[in-house]
């Protein structure tokens, strides 16, 4: 090879970085002056300007107009905080349209074992402590600094923030909080914490890819995949057990496979979604969520 052919490769791969940063700059801002059209303008929540309660940071899009508004508390999975997530487009967008916020909060660091990185905790015995009784502190500031509507909270989240959304469901540390869709995340196979009881009043609309690698479809064991995982049917159709649901359904459609449970003795309404696709969240998913959500019967 020439000199001159060794440096217009140099040159041809200076200049496909430089495009290439170009593109990912005009997207992030394409993307940052589309959710300023759909959502409000607050001190904190948005784009690089986080809440912080307790020494901890959430953020938060809210729909334009009056309110208030009903909203998706969102829990991101491993390493993601909630700065990222409200910049996905494809999740946050049906969220504002549909005239919801989003409210994303941020775990702390924990240990994995590439290194240290964001997760929720679920388990004392662990760290110490658990990331409950924050929900709780972040929903109550959020109360406080936007037109929320605290009654009519939708949880959800992806990967371990999802699995953290079935401990904080059976839990039950706040009462506020009965609709849960998490998606791509179950309980620990070793450590159901409060799902092994019937004393509950939630709803749970669960979904996960058939194709997940992650955390398989069919669950896991420790040695398989650590620390081991419920499967998604033994998930959903465990707590439909628990509940004491007398009917169900099974729907099947090109995208999809959904089963529901109803007449439950506990009141509950409990769906299990499997779809084609592996550990990621769907197109259209938020907009079945929503839809499951809205018909779910009035609090008390």
């Amino acid at each position: 090879m020439t000199k001159w052919r060794a440096k217009s490769g140099i040159r041809l791969a200076a200049i496909a970085v430089a495009a290439l940063a170009l593109f990912l700059a005009l997207k992030g801002r394409s993307t940052d002056a589309y959710f300023a059209r759909l959502s409000q303008t607050f001190d904190c929540g948005g784009v690089g300007a986080p809440c912080y309660v307790s020494n901890r940071q959430y953020s938060a899009l809210f729909p334009k107009g009056v309110g208030p508004f009903p909203a998706v508390i969102f829990f991101p999975g491993s390493n993601g905080t909630g700065q990222g997530l409200i910049r996905k487009q494809r999740l946050v967008r049906p969220i504002l349209e549909r005239g919801y916020a989003i409210i994303s909060p941020t775990a702390l660091d924990i240990n994995y074992v590439n290194g240290p990185g964001t997760g929720w905790v679920w388990d004392m015995s662990t760290y110490g402590r658990t990331d409950f009784d924050f929900v709780t502190q972040v929903i109550d500031d959020a109360a406080k600094r936007f037109p929320l509507d605290a009654s009519r909270i939708l949880v959800s989240g992806h990967s371990r923030g999802g699995s953290f959304a079935w401990y904080l469901a059976c839990e039950g540390s706040d009462p506020r909080l009965t609709a849960f869709a998490p998606i791509g995340g179950t309980l620990e196979r070793n450590n159901p914490g409060g799902c092994t009881t019937s004393d509950f009043e939630f709803n749970m609309f669960y979904s996960h890819g058939y194709s997940d690698t992650v955390i398989p479809f069919e669950g896991a064991s420790s040695r398989e995949v650590y620390p081991g995982y419920l499967g998604a049917v033994e998930s959903a159709g465990g707590l439909a057990i628990l509940s004491k649901c007398h009917s169900n359904e099974f729907i099947q459609t090109e995208k999809h496979d959904r089963r529901n449970w109803s007449e439950c003795e506990t009141g509950s309404k409990i769906s299990l979604l499997g779809f084609e696709g592996g550990h990621g969240i769907p197109q259209g998913w938020m907009t079945l969520v929503l839809d499951w959500f809205e018909k779910l019967p009035a609090k008390n």
